[in-house]
Formats: structure tokens, sequence, C-alpha cells
């Protein structure tokens, strides 16, 4: 009977320990190669056509982002009046007739604040009357100020009036900021809006 000394035994313990190792590696590495190579390009047969690449397109419509403004349509409620006072009141937004910072008028809304003014009475005195909210014009961009702003724009109204309606007789003043509609409001921009405006004033 052949025996083997106790440092013997660990080493033949460690040989066969490392041999199984090497047996397990070369049973699984076929498996994980083949898992590897199935992940690789799609399978024969797929075909890369013209629907399958419109369908991957976002297509950007400029026209459809677009949003257009129409004078004409826009000026449908230009005009209100005002029935607390004495006086007949309309009230145009200012917001709707001149772009920011603006008093040149657009023919359709020139022609809208004819029609507005078809109720005044012939002969009548109109005063055109121009207002802004209270944050002033940034002077570093513009030469002039919102008092000037709104004596503009309260010439811009009257001489589209004058231009149809020569049997008035029109008072143009502007007044900036010193009149609001109504009290302004940093959370709410309506507010401000609804300080931005021109009033023809007159009485039947």
């Amino acid at each position: 009977m052949t025996r083997t000394s106790p440092h013997a035994r660990r080493r033949l313990a460690r040989l066969t320990a490392g041999s199984a190792t090497l047996l397990a590696l070369a049973l699984v590495t076929p498996h994980a190669v083949a898992e590897v190579i199935s992940d690789g390009p799609p399978e024969p047969g797929f075909e890369v056509t013209e629907e399958v690449l419109s369908d991957s397109i976002t297509r950007f419509d400029a026209a459809e982002s677009i949003t257009r403004f129409d004078a004409t349509e826009s000026i449908t409620s230009l005009g209100g009046t005002d029935t607390d006072t004495e006086e007949d009141v309309i009230v145009l937004e200012t917001d709707i007739l001149f772009a920011s910072n603006a008093w040149e008028l657009p023919a359709p809304a020139a022609s809208k604040i004819v029609e507005l003014a078809a109720e005044v009475p012939e002969g009548a005195t109109v005063q055109v009357g121009g207002h802004t909210d209270s944050r002033p014009v940034d002077r570093s961009q513009y030469d002039f100020d919102n008092q000037q702003l709104s004596e503009h724009r309260a010439q811009a109204v009257a001489d589209a009036l004058a231009a149809e309606r020569p049997d008035l007789t029109l008072e143009v003043e502007g007044f900036g900021d010193e009149q609001p509609a109504v009290s302004e409001n940093p959370d709410d921009p309506s507010t401000y809006a609804a300080n931005r405006r021109v009033e023809l004033r007159y009485e039947e």
C-alpha cells in the first residue's frame, strides 16, 4: 500500500480543484459565446424599407407651427362701452391695435375702429385718450416714454377716425399711466393689459 504524505495530498487537492475549474469553463464557454453571437446583427430577413424609415422620422411642418395674426379677426371684441359714467366710452385695447411700444395702426384695425365708432352721433365731440400701464419704456432701446407713447397712440386712432368721420370734433390727449382702469397685479399680466388702452369718450 502506497502512503501519500500530507504535503503531497494538499498539492493533489489543489491540482484536482484546478482541473475542475478548467472543465467547468470548457463546458460554459461555448454557451456564453453563443449568447454573444446571438446579440449581433438582425437575423436574415430583416430589411430596412422606406416604410420603416418613414415611421422613424418626426416631420416638422413649419406652416402648421406658425400662429398667424389676422388683425380683422382679432379686433372683433376691440371695444366696450363704459356704462358707469354719464359719457359713452368705447375702450380700444392697444395690445390688439398696436405692436409693443409702437403706434403705427394697421389698415384693418383702422377700419374696425371706424366701424365701432359708427354709434357716435354725427357732429359729436369725441375725446380720444391714450393710456399705458405703469411699466416704463426701456429708454436704452426707445427714445420716448409712456407719456409720449400714449399721445402717439391716441393721435393714430384720432387720425383713423378723422379720415372717415370728418363730422366729428376730436380732442386728443395722452395720459401715460396716470389714469389706470384697474389696479395692477404683478402676478396677473391681464391687469397691465387692461390699462394699455385708447378711450373714445362722447356724449349723446
